[in-house]
């Protein structure tokens, strides 16, 4: 996809699928580096966030008690920082990547992941949905996914009389101009996380195997902020060493705004 079409449609719509964003052969390589990390986990062989795959979410992909360096070469990897860039710029910090797997249906309800709660006033939610955007995430498709629901310009607007019933009480109903994203294996959709999305595994779909990641714009000037426990285990003494050589900058310019 040409960048300024990717810009335009991520500003407009909240989200666009890129075809581009990841090599055939890394494509291989990271389906079978997550079929193994879920192993593990499964079998309780290695469990870095003490949670094992709790709601189906498996973080700590870059940890080396894994094994698989494929998780941090791809973060790295020209196609999928060619999109980051384009909208971040070239001076990053860590984000994260983990794996969303799954065998069981599951369904999220509708929700906006900015934080605030589901029933703030107007201006409150446009302050946070007007706010300078500093990071940007993405999904890749390992192997299909139809599982996440969107409402397209959902970023740009507070939330009509409907959504604010879909949002605070009937968090699975129909929403007017809802739109199911169908990835396909290789396919990688970037997205904005103030969009009102609901995610929903169907029933007749064996399995979900994607990959979730993220990366920040690096701000010398930022202030430290309280360690996320989700990624606590990146604290530890043999993370830094184990990374690639421009994720090993990443990885300092986050390290040094954890309080712990």
């Amino acid at each position: 996809m040409e960048i300024e079409e990717a810009q335009r449609r991520y500003r407009e719509d909240g989200c666009f699928v890129a075809t581009d964003a990841v090599d055939p052969e890394m494509l291989d390589r990271l389906e079978a580096a997550a079929r193994s990390v879920w192993t593990q986990v499964q079998s309780g062989e290695v469990d870095v966030v003490g949670k094992g795959g709790e709601g189906g979410s498996i973080f700590g992909l870059l940890a080396p008690e894994f094994g698989e360096p494929a998780f941090a070469e791809y973060l790295c990897a020209e196609p999928v920082r060619r999109y980051v860039e384009c909208f971040l710029g070239p001076e990053l910090r860590l984000g994260h990547v983990h794996l969303w797997c799954s065998d069981a249906t599951y369904d999220t309800g509708w929700h906006r992941d900015h934080g605030a709660a589901r029933d703030v006033g107007e201006a409150e939610e446009m302050a946070i949905l007007n706010a300078p955007k500093t990071s940007i995430k993405w999904q890749l498709a390992l192997v299909d996914d139809p599982c996440l629901w969107v409402v397209p310009a959902s970023h740009l607007r507070y939330r009509t009389e409907q959504e604010h019933h879909a949002l605070n009480v009937d968090r699975r109903m129909g929403i007017d101009g809802q739109q199911q994203v169908v990835l396909k294996r290789g396919q990688t959709l970037f997205w904005n996380g103030s969009l009102v999305h609901r995610g929903v595994k169907p029933t007749d779909l064996d399995e979900r195997l994607t990959l979730t990641g993220g990366l920040r714009r690096y701000d010398p000037a930022a202030a430290s902020e309280e360690v996320d426990e989700r990624f606590r285990w990146r604290l530890a003494d043999n993370i830094r060493a184990t990374l690639p050589p421009q994720m090993q900058l990443w990885y300092d310019r986050w390290r040094m705004l954890q309080e712990a």
